[in-house]
């Protein structure tokens, strides 16, 4: 089976790569931000399962969320419309959709091109993600326990601006989680 993680680099798609490489049955393809554009439309006609982890959600130019989010699952959705087989298709979006904000913004556009074109061309699975964990987080960025931690190993002052409950998820359990997908049809299909 030929399983392709879009965004492989970052800190989800690393965790799923590295686990996913231990299961024989599974051919694995990446595309990150080097990957040529023949070379993506090609990965994407050839893949059986798709990871889309790719996106940005920390960014100086707001118009760069746009681009990077929205733009670019509508290109892999123009690639998936010319296959000629369904494929399976697994979204990372955010808990963040229904705020006003563009990142959240981007992403619920991007939830809503794939919806459009998930009847006919892809089986798709969307996880609206908040405060996953564990290994390769970085500080100030995905993890607010990556943050916490840098902060209280280098003896620096933690602010906590809402004092509010917070969700978490372990980086392993959504990996596991992922992997009933690829072997399951059965699964839930929007996870918060």
């Amino acid at each position: 089976m030929n399983v392709l993680i879009i965004g492989a680099e970052g800190f989800i798609g690393k965790n799923l790569y590295q686990r996913l490489k231990n299961f024989r049955e599974y051919k694995l393809f990446k595309i990150i931000k080097s990957t040529p554009h023949n070379r993506f439309v090609t990965l994407i006609k050839n893949a059986d399962v798709i990871f889309h982890l790719a996106g940005a959600n920390r960014e100086k130019n707001i118009n760069n969320f746009k681009k990077k989010n929205y733009i670019f699952t509508k290109q892999i959705c123009e690639v998936l419309k010319k296959k000629n087989k369904k494929t399976k298709l697994i979204f990372t979006s955010t808990s963040h959709i229904n705020k006003k904000t563009s990142y959240g913004i981007s992403k619920k556009k991007s939830e809503q091109e794939l919806i459009k074109i998930s009847k006919k061309y892809i089986d798709l699975y969307i996880y609206r993600l908040t405060n996953i964990f564990g290994k390769w987080s970085k500080p100030f960025y995905n993890s607010v326990v990556a943050t916490f931690c840098y902060q209280i190993a280098n003896n620096k002052k933690i602010d906590i601006l809402n004092n509010e409950k917070i969700k978490f998820v372990y980086i392993n359990d959504l990996i596991n989680n992922f992997i009933k997908i690829i072997k399951k049809n059965n699964i839930k299909k929007v996870f918060q």
